[in-house]
């Protein structure tokens, strides 16, 4: 019975092995030695929103990330939507979604490891809680924003105006695969390093520690259940000395002005700016932040 087990695992690794092999060889076709010289251009299949990786979009991917890719085909499944496959009929290509399920543990796991580290005193349910601020979907959001992941998606035309509509569930789940790509390619620790770089350094101690309410996510989480478009923050202001600033940030909902609010931080004003623009949108009661 276990030899049977072993030689079916085998069996199925081994043809993704092959499959894999397969689309590499054609991703390098794109590249060197003609890279040097012009890229021939890549075609836009019908029905999908922007043409497969180019050699560029790879390198430039690279600089996003932070990170050298080995093995292409990791990461252009990793920016595969489903809906893109209708399209493609490209049997080498998979979606994205086995890659989200496999970088959503890694992302969980790398969190807690450190949470449990940082905060030696705190009990289980405190740790969970702040577990879920780092990965909750409008905090991948976020950071899949920070690095422009948008443009590397492959969509069909009908996913991407959903996105743009600011249904961003696919934007947080190819973040999740982006993670898992990385570990495939490069390990454990390479997934732990751009975790910590991109997600765990960019929020800080006193921050993570604050109360449960993030006006920022309440607000994400509201647009995208009206189908609105992402709330884009400006920044309107920053004033005083070095040591103590004062800044002031408006938020835009569908390229209007929803709310502004000032803060000793650009995060502390950000949330300001979203606790307004949720009572003008009748979210939260206008008699302030105690009635949340």
């Amino acid at each position: 019975m276990l030899d049977r087990l072993r030689e079916r695992v085998d069996h199925y690794r081994a043809i993704g092995q092959a499959r894999r092999e397969r689309l590499e060889e054609r991703l390098r076709a794109r590249r060197s030695p003609g890279e040097a010289e012009l890229e021939a251009p890549i075609e836009i299949l019908p029905g999908t929103a922007r043409p497969s990786l180019s050699a560029h979009d790879f390198e430039e991917l690279e600089r996003r990330i932070s990170y050298t890719i080995k093995h292409r085909a990791y990461f252009l499944q990793a920016v595969t939507h489903r809906s893109y496959l209708q399209f493609a009929q490209d049997g080498e290509l998979h979606s994205n979604e086995r890659l989200e399920f496999l970088g959503d543990s890694i992302l969980n796991l790398v969190v807690a490891e450190y949470l449990y580290r940082e905060f030696n005193n705190l009990p289980e349910g405190d740790l969970t809680k702040l577990r879920s601020r780092l990965v909750s979907g409008a905090a991948l959001v976020q950071h899949a924003m920070n690095i422009n992941l948008e443009q590397f998606l492959l969509l069909s035309t009908s996913a991407e105006n959903a996105l743009k509509r600011g249904s961003a569930t696919l934007l947080a789940d190819s973040y999740e695969a982006l993670i898992a790509a990385i570990y495939l390619d490069g390990g454990m620790d390479a997934a732990r390093d751009f975790v910590y770089r991109h997600i765990i350094t960019h929020t800080r101690r006193d921050e993570l520690m604050l109360s449960d309410t993030n006006y920022k996510s309440m607000l994400l989480e509201f647009v995208q259940a009206k189908k609105l478009q992402s709330p884009r923050y400006v920044l309107i202001s920053e004033e005083g000395p070095n040591h103590n600033r004062t800044f002031t940030v408006e938020v835009m909902v569908n390229n209007l002005s929803s709310g502004a609010g000032s803060g000793r931080s650009k995060k502390e004003a950000e949330q300001n700016a979203a606790f307004e623009a949720l009572e003008k949108l009748g979210v939260l009661p206008a008699d302030g932040k105690e009635g949340v």
